[in-house]
């Protein structure tokens, strides 16, 4: 059997690995040159990023702890470029949604 570097599709994510998935799909999704794959790239970033239990990102947008914060920064970033990514595409729904999660992140 092959193992996979990715969690099944439905399963929780922690903050690290959902940023690490996300960012995957964004630099795939930026080096498109087809807008449907980069689309689909995108879609993926943001299903990586859903991932990450409510609770847990209530926890770690509270923490005090500087390694918890930088994690969230670097959530709300991703979320920032992902709303970018997803203007340029012509997605406006998506990419202000990305926007409202990239304020709950930062």
């Amino acid at each position: 059997m092959l193992s996979s570097p990715f969690s099944p599709w439905r399963s929780v994510l922690t903050p690290q690995a959902a940023l690490d998935l996300a960012n995957f799909h964004l630099e795939n999704a930026r080096k498109a040159t087809n807008s449907e794959i980069a689309l689909t790239f995108c879609k993926d970033a943001e299903i990586a990023l859903a991932r990450i239990r409510t609770s847990v990102r209530k926890t770690c947008v509270s923490s005090l702890g500087a390694e918890d914060r930088a994690v969230c920064n670097e959530i709300a970033t991703t979320y920032f470029e992902l709303g970018e990514l997803f203007d340029g595409l012509g997605c406006r729904n998506k990419a202000q949604a990305c926007y409202k999660n990239e304020e709950k992140w930062g």
